[in-house]
């Protein structure tokens, strides 16, 4: 099998995948699946013994040629159990695979039709709700132990067979006493209890109610069907309390990957696939994917094999190398992007060409190997298409890989930075020019007007603000804060408050 899933429902090529931490799943049948490659067979996955069929192997193939591998309901190929927040309220619905577009062809010009019933809940869903431009290929369900499911009629299972559906006629429900809905594709599914790394954001279902410990923030949903519901956001800062805590439930949280970048010196060369480097004084900057540890330690290999270890809480450190050839980091006991460094006095590394990172500042192209703590205004823009894998950090959110560019308002953005290649961190700087407001700031401001302390102007005020709008020459940026002017009117942020007063008064 040359494909399986990952934790976050990603489809991962068997090349590409880490032979431990990381449970692998099979897509058609949904078995756990290891990594394995010899002399011989080149890099593949493998079921336990007694697990999988031939089916797994010809579905993964099919898999392999589909035009909506993003899609997790496609990607699963079966019916899977959805969390479906409502403010306090919430619902529970079991939710199936759309039709691929040749699928959905073959329905059309041969009048194929399937309906396929829910024994359980008693509800039916057809082959027309599973189109690809269909959103309602879900049924409500309650919890239960189990869900089974039956055709109509014989001729329904003719259809279903001839379209290459395999999904199973029974999927597990509620046998446990707490669950986890992690956020995949815009969808909150259901999360066996098993290692995973969660996002900041998700919910949790439980037959008890649960302490959680402080530095979770923890929202309270309404009980409903004799279970508890939450809605839980983690703290970056990943203690080992914390890990223990989930471990009760049976959940392992995934030690975070980790990232080594070189800040200073900011320029250096190449010796095969380390870094040279002419001065025995370097900055390292750990960055983390998922989650940041409380405590690490960061190993360091010399050139005659020896090791040192620090013990770190903060995100730098600063390294002194005595000795002249190769010297290795990583973080102990996790797993991630090693830093190999090439320390010679006499070298002088230096770029003859200037290497443009594709990262525009206040209309500024940054380069690699120049600027790396940017005093940033306005916004900051990332080209498209993307030339190196990048990954942006926001403000009080965890890190993020950008699957295309666009811009990124002041002050979301605190850094952007290429895995094990560069960072850019970011500094801001108030805007007190009350002749020449940063007209892009109060947009962001109206934007956030609903989640921060508001001010209230006057009506001739109210005019005067309408008045200044057409200084702005940016015809678009001038729409925007028009229709947020019209839709609040008297009421403004701070920062619009102040700019009006201080130019009244001037």
């Amino acid at each position: 099998m040359e494909r399986a899933f990952n934790p976050l429902g990603q489809l991962v090529h068997a090349k590409n995948a880490h032979k431990y931490g990381v449970v692998y799943t099979c897509p058609c049948c949904g078995a756990r699946v290891f990594k394995a490659e010899g002399r011989v067979q080149s890099a593949h996955f493998r079921h336990e013994r007694g697990q999988g069929s031939e089916r797994c192997e010809l579905y993964v193939q099919r898999l392999s040629g589909s035009s909506h591998l993003h899609d997790y309901s496609l990607m699963i190929s079966r019916p899977f159990i959805t969390f479906e927040p409502l403010e306090r309220d919430w619902e529970l619905f079991i939710t199936f695979p759309y039709l691929t577009p040749s699928q959905a062809m073959q329905c059309d010009v041969h009048h194929l039709h399937f309906k396929i019933k829910c024994n359980e809940m008693n509800s039916f869903i057809s082959s027309a709700q599973l189109w690809p431009n269909s959103s309602e290929n879900k049924l409500w369900i309650v919890p239960k132990q189990g869900y089974s499911f039956s055709f109509a009629t014989r001729k329904d299972e003719k259809c279903y067979e001839k379209l290459g559906l395999f999904w199973p006629e029974y999927i597990k429900g509620f046998q446990n006493h707490t669950y986890l809905f992690r956020p995949i594709n815009q969808s909150f599914c259901m999360i066996e209890p098993r290692e995973l790394s969660l996002s900041d954001t998700f919910y949790m279902m439980s037959r008890k109610k649960i302490e959680f410990p402080r530095e979770m923030d923890v929202t309270p949903l309404n009980q409903k069907y004799g279970w508890f519901a939450y809605k839980i956001r983690l703290p970056f800062l990943l203690a080992e309390p914390l890990i223990e805590w989930f471990r009760q439930f049976g959940y392992d949280l995934k030690p975070p990957y980790y990232y080594l970048d070189i800040v200073a010196p900011s320029v250096f060369g190449r010796k095969g696939e380390a870094m040279l480097i002419g001065t025995g004084k370097c900055r390292i900057q750990i960055s983390f994917r998922d989650f940041q540890l409380q405590k690490y330690s960061l190993v360091h290999i010399q050139p005659d094999y020896t090791s040192r270890e620090y013990p770190l809480s903060s995100s730098y450190v600063d390294i002194i190398l005595h000795k002249k050839g190769f010297h290795t980091f990583y973080i102990k006991k996790h797993e991630g992007k090693m830093l190999h460094l090439f320390y010679d006095p006499n070298a002088n590394p230096c770029f003859s060409e200037r290497l443009e990172s594709g990262v525009v500042a206040d209309q500024r192209t940054l380069a690699l190997c120049e600027e790396k703590s940017i005093l940033k205004y306005t916004t900051v823009s990332v080209t498209d298409p993307l030339l190196f894998p990048y990954w942006i950090k926001e403000k009080n959110r965890f890190a993020r890989e950008l699957s295309q560019g666009g811009e990124f308002f002041h002050p979301s953005v605190e850094k952007l930075f290429i895995p094990g290649v560069w960072a850019f961190d970011f500094s801001a700087q108030e805007m007190r020019d009350l002749a020449h407001p940063d007209w892009r700031k109060v947009l962001l401001a109206y934007m956030q007007l609903e989640q921060t302390k508001c001010c209230w102007i006057s009506n001739e005020q109210y005019r005067f603000l309408e008045f200044l709008l057409q200084d702005v020459g940016d015809k678009m940026l001038r729409a925007k804060l028009a229709y947020y002017v019209k839709t609040y009117r008297n009421k403004v942020p701070k920062i619009v408050k102040e700019f009006i007063d201080g130019r009244r008064s001037s």
